[in-house]
C-alpha cells in the first residue's frame, strides 16, 4: 500500500494522502459550532492537517488552520492550537471574520 510513495511523474511536486477527517465543535469563538480539520500523509511520510474554516487574518486575507506531525495525533492538535491562535488575534469576532472554504476544494 506504499507504493504510492515512491511515483514520480516529471511535473509533479508531491503527492499527499487523505488518512483521516474529524470534526471539531467549539461553541463560544467560531460560526455554526464546527468545522473540519482534515490530514493528509506526505509522500516523505509527514502527517499535515488542514481546516475547511478560515480566519481573516491582520492583512484581510482568509487563513485556514494548518499543522504537522509526525503522526495523525500530533497533525491534527498542531492544526487546532494554530488555528485558535489565529482565532485569538482578531479583537472583534463576527461572523464576517470567517469563511468555509468551498466544498469542491475541502
Amino acid at each position: 500500500m506504499e507504493e504510492w510513495k515512491n511515483i514520480r511523474i516529471n511535473g509533479i511536486v508531491e503527492i499527499e494522502r487523505l488518512v483521516e477527517e474529524f470534526e471539531v465543535w467549539e461553541h463560544d469563538k467560531i460560526p455554526h459550532g464546527k468545522f473540519k480539520v482534515r490530514v493528509y500523509e506526505t509522500s516523505k511520510g509527514r502527517f499535515i492537517g488542514r481546516t475547511n474554516l478560515m480566519i481573516r487574518d491582520k492583512t484581510n486575507d482568509f487563513c485556514a488552520g494548518i499543522g504537522y506531525g509526525e503522526n495523525v495525533c500530533e497533525a491534527l492538535r498542531d492544526t487546532i492550537r494554530y488555528f485558535f491562535s489565529l482565532i485569538d488575534e482578531v479583537h472583534d469576532l463576527s461572523s464576517d471574520c470567517f469563511k468555509y472554504t468551498d466544498a469542491m476544494d475541502f
